[in-house]
């Protein structure tokens, strides 16, 4: 299934908050084809030369083949391998950290080049049939049935209007959880995604007596629908405003033709995976991983020294 993360235009939209610049490098032989989005960031200077680090963009995506049988991915596998180590030392990039799809299922092919690791589970739900009665918990039915029966409404929105409002209740749970800068969201990178998503990207609101209680940002790929950020008003989370809102965004994404809904994950034990596994309590959790990889140990030491000590459970260990 092809995701918006696939998008070349997605890592452009990433790469101020990523810190980086946007690069696709395409291995190509014999028509096979390698296709790595990323983002190349300056990791640290190092007797006068410039070195590298790179990440995959925000959401899972990393490195895909296209056109290959899979009797020929392990030779591939390592010649692309290969190739590309030649372009990291041409590039003086030290290390890689790639977010794999789980809808891709590219963790597979790529699992003896690159250092995997379990990262959590994306709660999707599918879009090709009754997902309500068939998926979602019982008890989460009923509280659906119930926002409806309190006045609760959805209101899908597409203009740059609805930023502000996002950002009044997104400003409750950034405040809550204190979130560094990578979470912290403002007016100008919400309207990128407008810009250069106009299609793809909607906004849905939940509205109780006109006031507007919920609000998230949907992107809609070609086959999946993202749940991409969300916010809801503290006060007034008894009237479910936003499940109700990920019921009318899964019906609007399944009649525009898509296949899955992602909701998103969840730190595990958290009041927001015991949410989200309420719309899927008969459906999927898609498990995703992480890729790693040390492209020169020497410089990568190095940079760890200049910062005094490694960063346990990062990487690279010499980001803080």
């Amino acid at each position: 299934m092809k995701s918006i993360y696939m998008d070349e235009r997605w890592g452009i939209l990433q790469q101020e908050k990523e810190k980086g610049e946007a690069i696709t490098y395409t291995y190509d032989k014999d028509e096979i084809r390698i296709i790595y989005p990323f983002i190349k960031r300056k990791a640290g200077i190092i007797n006068g030369i410039q070195y590298f680090d790179i990440v995959t963009p925000r959401g899972q995506c990393g490195p895909w083949i296209e056109n290959c049988d899979t009797a020929n991915i392990i030779s591939l596998i390592n010649s692309f391998d290969m190739e590309f180590a030649e372009y990291c030392n041409k590039e003086m990039i030290v290390a890689e950290y790639i977010r794999f799809s789980p809808w891709m299922n590219n963790v597979y092919d790529f699992s003896s080049i690159y250092d995997i690791q379990f990262y959590g589970y994306l709660y999707c739900n599918d879009l090709t049939y009754d997902f309500f009665k068939i998926e979602y918990s019982s008890k989460k039915r009923n509280k659906i049935r119930k926002a409806e029966k309190n006045g609760v409404e959805i209101r899908f929105d597409k203009s740059f209007d609805s930023i502000e409002k996002f950002l009044e209740l997104y400003s409750f749970t950034s405040s809550k959880y204190d979130f560094n800068d990578y979470y912290t969201l403002d007016s100008s990178f919400l309207e990128q995604y407008l810009k250069k998503f106009p299609e793809e990207t909607i906004f849905a609101q939940a509205l109780y007596k006109g006031e507007v209680i919920s609000s998230a940002m949907i992107l809609l790929g070609e086959d999946i629908a993202h749940y991409h950020f969300a916010a809801n008003h503290p006060e007034y989370t008894s009237l479910q405003g936003n499940s109700l809102l990920i019921y009318k965004v899964s019906l609007y994404a399944a009649k525009k033709g898509k296949k899955i809904i992602d909701l998103g994950g969840a730190r595990k034990g958290s009041a927001l995976e015991r949410f989200k596994k309420s719309f899927v309590y008969r459906g999927k959790m898609y498990p995703y991983s992480i890729g790693t990889k040390i492209r020169d140990n020497n410089i990568y030491n190095t940079l760890i020294e200049k910062v005094g000590e490694p960063k346990k459970g990062y990487f690279p260990a010499y980001r803080k």
